[in-house]
């Protein structure tokens, strides 16, 4: 089982685009999945300047919904760098940190975690 819904549009602003590419190279020999996933989803997104409205952001709040789960989630999408277990933050070289950077509100992406679909939806962000 393959995932079925169509990649959704993402943009990135330059700074994020070229430190998380940097990260996801870096981070290849202890995390392959990641690392892939992420260099996909940088090499489709589109580029704006640091300074224009951009999807989810490294640093911003995000509200997310995984699978089909009835909460919502409230995130930071954060550099491994943060505190270890810093309440609400979500790793850029995790699944979920990964599916978010650059996404929009209303939009899902899919993705496959140990041969099990998991989709994942933009509430809000950047508050």
């Amino acid at each position: 089982m393959f995932p079925s819904l169509p990649l959704p549009d993402i943009l990135i602003n330059s700074d994020d685009y070229n430190r998380v590419l940097l990260l996801a190279e870096r981070a290849f020999d202890t995390n392959p999945y990641v690392s892939a996933y992420l260099e996909r989803e940088l090499n489709r997104a589109a580029l704006c300047d640091p300074w224009d409205p951009a999807g989810v952001s490294m640093g911003q709040r995000v509200m997310f919904r995984l699978d089909d789960e009835p909460q919502v989630r409230l995130g930071r999408l954060t550099y491994p760098n943060r505190p270890f277990g810093e309440r609400g933050n979500v790793p850029i070289l995790g699944p979920v940190g990964a599916a978010l950077i650059g996404m929009h509100r209303n939009s899902t992406i899919e993705w496959l975690d140990k041969g099990r679909i998991r989709t994942l939806t933009v509430v809000d962000y950047g508050w």
